[in-house]
């Protein structure tokens, strides 16, 4: 370990205490389970020691990344440089039918809480992955509902610490698996989401019914590990000949362009196709992020030499991309 890196690590540790790992694996942070060392690792369980993590990394000119749940993401081989701070603040309270959530929570632990006091509108998103703050980013959802359009306002701050406000719904910009946040990064503090009264058998039942779709067309990704739908589905509207619109959504899902390109089993070295939907991409054994980034190139390579679409990553990619050989197109 160089001087640099050693004085780095004290002024980190006076800042955020014992609490900072170094050369802490990525693959234990992240449902793909796969991923190399971050130079410094830091749980931060409030806002204010989350804040303070920001601002030491910029005072120290480190570079920082924000972890939420760890799902919808592919960390390199060669791990990441700087510090990475996981937002481990998960407190919920209700105030009526608004919920007021920290952006560290579990987002299934959020969608039971809901239910325990007969509150609906989530009950859908039962069984998707990560933290409620990495379902903002993304603007996570499913059957034509998404997290944003339940968003009131969000308390976030600059990725320098600096500066903390509460900005209302309309300022995230919130799209189909997109949001401002995506452009413009900031850490996610809290949020206030809407919700509306409802029966709370009735919502167990949907929250039931939809883990029971994800178990049976899903895999769980504690023994499975998967960072869950790999492309976008393609934009409202667009056609491809042959190949129907989901109900609700209007979109061509990317897994029926892959189902017709023999997708599923797929595999490279332990990145595997999942058997049971051509757009999840799994973790077979001990995949690397290569593993998985090639796989990825060779299907977007089929789905352009049947289709001429290229398809678009959902999953977001973190560190030094690996070189690999170009992917010669399949032809159909």
């Amino acid at each position: 370990m160089s001087d640099t890196t050693t004085t780095i690590e004290m002024q980190l540790r006076q800042a955020l205490g014992e609490g900072l790992l170094t050369q802490e694996p990525m693959r234990h942070h992240t449902t793909f389970r796969v991923g190399g060392p971050a130079d410094f690792f830091y749980a931060a369980t409030t806002p204010e020691h989350l804040v303070t993590a920001l601002r030491t990394a910029h005072a120290l000119k480190l570079p920082c990344f924000l972890l939420g749940g760890g799902s919808n993401l592919l960390v390199s081989d060669s791990g990441i440089r700087g510090l990475v701070v996981r937002n481990a603040c998960e407190t919920i309270e209700f105030d009526g039918t608004a919920a007021h959530v920290q952006c560290g929570a579990d987002y299934l632990t959020f969608i039971r809480r809901t239910q325990e006091r007969a509150l609906a509108g989530f009950a859908y998103a039962a069984g998707i992955p990560g933290s409620v703050g990495g379902a903002l980013y993304g603007n996570a959802g499913c059957y034509g509902q998404d997290i944003g359009s339940r968003a009131i306002e969000c308390t976030i701050a600059t990725l320098d610490g600096a500066t903390v406000e509460t900005q209302k719904a309309a300022w995230f910009e919130f799209a189909y698996r997109d949001s401002r946040l995506k452009r413009e990064p900031r850490a996610l503090l809290s949020c206030v989401l809407q919700l509306e009264k409802g029966d709370a058998d009735a919502i167990q039942r949907e929250i039931d019914e939809k883990l029971e779709i994800r178990r049976v067309k899903h895999p769980q990704w504690r023994t499975e590990p998967t960072a869950g739908s790999y492309f976008k589905n393609l934009p409202p509207g667009f056609q491809v000949p042959g190949l129907p619109h989901s109900p609700g959504t209007h979109r061509i899902p990317a897994g029926a362009l892959l189902d017709h390109c023999d997708a599923r089993g797929l595999r490279v070295g332990d990145a595997m196709v999942f058997a049971k939907h051509a757009n999840i991409l799994v973790n077979a054994g001990h995949a690397t992020a290569k593993d998985v980034l090639t796989l990825a190139e060779t299907l977007k390579a089929r789905v352009r030499a049947k289709f001429g679409v290229q398809l678009e990553e959902e999953v977001m990619f973190l560190g030094d991309r690996p070189q690999f050989p170009e992917v010669a197109p399949r032809t159909a």
